[in-house]
């Protein structure tokens, strides 16, 4: 009886283990609500949706701004704090919410043509085990003329399910700032 009753316990155990958390998400699906989030400005749930390994590369990517005495105003501008302790003490997922901020925050048609643009997944393409590439449409409207645009989006995956990876053109946005901000 015993035993009977342990079983059923380890079984009811697994079950709601599983339920916890919930069926993984695909590739797709994962992009989807990045998208979503861009569309709406949630820049905390982008973050989240971000592989930490890639929010951790712009992290080391963007250390002259962390590190550098006199950026003070680009600090301010791009990450919300002045100090270079402050900006130290920002987890890597605040800083990726706060560069995407900081990115639209001071261009409204960009914000208005992100929340018009209709995104339609295409489909994925593996890349070994554990990388894989949505490709995606997506359609928007700038200045009253439409443009749809193909791009992909790279994911990881983890074990709480897929993640972003970084563009390579964010190493090239990391530089153009290490070249504003100067040689220290």
């Amino acid at each position: 009886m015993r035993t009977c009753i342990v079983l059923l316990l380890l079984a009811t155990a697994s079950v709601h283990s599983t339920e916890a958390q919930g069926p993984t998400e695909t590739p797709e699906q994962v992009a989807s609500h990045f998208m979503d989030a861009m569309r709406s400005g949630d820049w905390h749930t982008m973050a989240v949706l971000m592989h930490r390994d890639a929010l951790s590369e712009m992290r080391r990517l963007l250390a002259a701004l962390f590190e550098a005495p006199r950026a003070d105003a680009f600090r301010q501008q791009l990450l919300g704090v002045t100090t270079v302790a402050a900006a130290q003490a920002l987890s890597d997922t605040a800083v990726f919410a706060s560069l995407m901020r900081a990115t639209t925050q001071g261009n409204a048609g960009l914000s208005d043509v992100l929340r018009s643009a209709k995104v339609q997944m295409l489909g994925h393409i593996d890349e070994g085990s554990d990388t894989t590439h949505v490709v995606y449409r997506m359609a928007m409207s700038i200045d009253g003329m439409s443009i749809t645009r193909m791009d992909v989006m790279s994911l990881s995956r983890t074990p709480n399910g897929w993640r972003g990876l970084l563009k390579g053109d964010v190493s090239a946005l990391a530089a153009g700032i290490r070249a504003a901000i100067g040689p220290q």
